[in-house]
């Protein structure tokens, strides 16, 4: 399915859904104007429509879960790897 436009798209190609940049995946399969990929990181099957389909440069960059911004009075206190006793400073989050 390859062609000279550049908007075609082939078999390993990476794409990802226009209206959900978050459903992105390899395309493994054809059928007429359908397109099935395996999508990642769930490795299950979709099938679109190519229109709505568009390729995507890199597999790396999956967007990023979005920071949640805190506010000014919470401090991250991480506890891994050591438990906390009756003198540990928690500063509040204990």
């Amino acid at each position: 399915m390859t062609c000279a436009c550049g908007e075609c798209f082939d078999y390993g190609d990476v794409v990802e859904h226009k209206m959900n940049a978050s459903i992105f995946g390899i395309i493994i399969a054809f059928s007429g104007s359908l397109v099935t990929i395996r999508t990642a990181p769930h490795l299950a099957t979709l099938t679109f429509q190519e229109f709505e389909l568009q390729h995507r440069d890199e597999f790396e960059d999956a967007p990023a879960a979005q920071q949640e911004d805190l506010p000014d009075n919470v401090i991250k206190v991480d506890f891994r790897g050591r438990s906390p006793k009756g003198d540990t400073k928690t500063e509040g989050a204990a």
